[in-house]
């Protein structure tokens, strides 16, 4: 794995870094975004120019690789011209924002630009057809139409995209979602968990959480914070207590009890809070396929999510969560009240969202996946099992959950052979 930025001594994680160019790559990405100034460009939409030379091309290639894959280029880690610099190398991308996609913007927020080469961007308060965006976009065109790359995508939804983009359309688009340790990430004694945090235990815990969850208006807490305030004004404010990690504040309109726990650092902290909540809110506008939403799901919470983008591929509607009409406060409420009521009854929810996440999520098949795509691209056998575990192996739902703490036994056989 060779990365930008190192922060683990693990031998197999090499960096690009060095001693005399410390500096100048702990600014990159500040230099990188030097362009936009020129713009009216607002700080919460993620948006990467990628025009600094770096030399990464020179350091992969010399470690003579078989695949090459990149995961997330932005920051300035990867400028548009190493995909053409390694052509020689079966290369993998892994589509995991739509940079690849556009003139530079990570996330298009509904602008269809990018499918005829970008220009007025909206995100930069850009006027002008000539703008960065078009130019920036004209560059990746260039530099990437006779390489042959094999995107992977996250989510159908990010894969829709790609076919869109005359950038990526002309390529192989695999979807393999992102993976969960779901031997970390699963279901704990709930009452515990809530004494660790210090929450109470007398109500229902409602989760909000992502990576500046409260700042960024693509995570959609602004309508979170109105389907609380109509959860108010239904009556649930003494029997409910909302949790958001991810932020240290927000502005709340509601009087429904809120605590923010600020950014947690560890797995262990967070799968503890998973633990702790009855549900968990996932109201993003636009995302490829939360890794929240994944981790909460494999910690056997159910799910409220818009119906839209890759919380498509998450969320079975009334089966493991509640997909609500898209950027509606409203039905966002009634979601989050179906699965508070639905998740009292017989642990059923819980079970579902489980397994679904055993089946779909689960890192070991998602190595697997990825696995095969490197032997069909060397012309490999595709290998049938790691380490014993098979590729298509159904999760053994009704084994594992009779050792879940305080979660009611698996239903009967014929209930479990449906959620398996």
């Amino acid at each position: 794995m060779l990365v930008q930025r190192k922060y683990t001594d693990d031998p197999s994680v090499i960096t690009t870094r060095q001693s005399y160019v410390a500096m100048f790559d702990g600014l990159r990405d500040r230099f990188d975004r030097l362009p936009l100034k020129f713009y009216d460009w607002q700080r919460h939409n993620w948006w990467t120019v990628g025009w600094l030379p770096f030399g990464v091309g020179n350091i992969v290639r010399a470690m003579k690789p078989d695949v090459v894959q990149f995961h997330w280029t932005g920051r300035g880690a990867a400028p548009i011209g190493t995909v053409s610099e390694l052509r020689e190398f079966p290369i993998v991308w892994t589509l995991r924002d739509m940079w690849p996609l556009t003139g530079g913007c990570h996330y298009s927020a509904g602008c269809e630009r990018y499918r005829t080469g970008c220009g007025n961007c909206p995100q930069l308060g850009s006027g002008s057809r000539f703008d960065i965006s078009a130019w920036q976009w004209r560059r990746k065109y260039r530099a990437w139409k006779d390489v042959k790359i094999n995107f992977v995508a996250l989510s159908h939804w990010m894969a829709e995209r790609a076919k869109e983009s005359p950038l990526t359309r002309n390529n192989t688009v695999t979807v393999i979602p992102n993976g969960v340790d779901v031997d970390r990430f699963s279901p704990d004694d709930k009452i515990a968990a809530r004494k660790a945090w210090r929450l109470p235990t007398d109500r229902k815990i409602i989760l909000f959480g992502a990576l500046n969850s409260t700042a960024d208006p693509r995570k959609g807490f602004r309508y979170l914070d109105e389907a609380l305030g109509r959860l108010s004004q239904q009556g649930w404010r003494d029997r409910v207590q909302v949790v958001v990690f991810g932020s240290n504040s927000g502005t709340a309109s509601h009087d429904l009890p809120i605590r923010y726990v600020g950014h947690l650092r560890d797995d262990i902290s967070l799968s503890l809070l998973y633990a702790a909540a009855d549900v968990m809110i996932v109201p993003s506008i636009e995302d490829n396929l939360p890794k929240t939403a994944i981790e909460a799901m494999a910690c056997g919470v159910p799910l409220t999510a818009f119906a839209n983008t890759g919380q498509l591929d998450i969320v079975d509607h009334k089966v493991n969560g509640y997909l609500a009409e898209n950027l509606s406060s409203e039905d966002l409420a009634r979601g989050i009240a179906w699965c508070l009521d639905e998740g009292s009854k017989d642990g059923g929810l819980s079970l579902r969202a489980r397994a679904k996440a055993l089946r779909s999520f689960d890192m070991r098949s998602v190595v697997l996946q990825h696995v095969a795509l490197y032997s069909r691209l060397l012309g490999q056998r595709v290998p049938g099992s790691i380490n014993g575990r098979k590729a298509a192996a159904e999760p053994e739902l009704g084994a594992e959950a009779a050792n879940w703490p305080l979660i009611p036994q698996p239903p009967s056989a014929n209930r479990q052979g449906e959620l398996s």
